[in-house]
């Protein structure tokens, strides 16, 4: 449900409210556009097809499925392609690393739509990457989603600053629970990830 008067604040500026949802199948993201209730109750890929089957109505996409951490599907994005209406080109890469690289690889490998997304947490980081949409017939959640399985989208996207890069994730992981935290800051990925901010931030200020 919306928040409180949404709807209404929406419409006066124009704007579609789709309902939505990030679930987990095995720790692994999926994003359900267009959502029923039922897509709380999605705990394997077998009832993510069937959920498929009961709400046609919903848009089903594989969120950067590339990048590090056990988020990502990775190999289970082709092992299980049929499932997903689009991929998402997320805007958190830097211009020396592009995890979307195989993302694209893999959309034309299976014809599936390219999804330019902010992946947002934070209002002020929907500028970087988002996707422009040639709608036919008003602004309704089927002509979006038509738009979308079309692969009539123009995605605007930008890689972001090094430090600010480095920011958002600091800003990631205060969203986190404090164990959870403490582990991915002292795991390998987390390590790996700064070290290379690091050596991009050297490179550009050598140059």
């Amino acid at each position: 449900v919306f928040p409180k008067g949404a709807q209404e604040y929406a419409a006066q500026k124009g704007i579609l409210l789709i309902r939505g949802v990030e679930i987990e199948i095995d720790r692994q993201h999926v994003l359900i556009l267009n959502a029923h209730p039922q897509a709380e109750e999605i705990k394997d890929f077998d009832d993510l097809k069937q959920y498929r089957e009961n709400h046609p109505e919903s848009l089903v996409i594989a969120p950067h499925p590339y990048f590090p951490g056990p988020q990502t599907l990775k190999d289970n994005l082709e092992k299980y392609i049929d499932l997903f209406d689009a991929i998402e080109y997320s805007y958190f890469y830097i211009k020396y690393k592009n995890y979307n690289k195989k993302t694209v690889e893999i959309a034309k490998k299976y014809n599936k739509p390219l999804v330019g997304n902010s992946d947002c947490h934070f209002i002020k980081h929907l500028d970087p990457t988002y996707s422009n949409l040639d709608i036919q017939g008003p602004l309704t959640t089927q002509n979006v989603f038509q738009a979308i399985k079309q692969n009539k989208i123009e995605i605007t996207t930008n890689p972001l600053p090094v430090l600010k890069a480095a920011k958002i994730f600091a800003q990631q992981l205060t969203l986190r629970p404090m164990k959870k935290l403490q582990n991915l800051y002292n795991s390998p990925i987390c390590t790996n990830f700064f070290k290379k901010l690091r050596l991009q931030q050297d490179k550009i200020q050598g140059e």
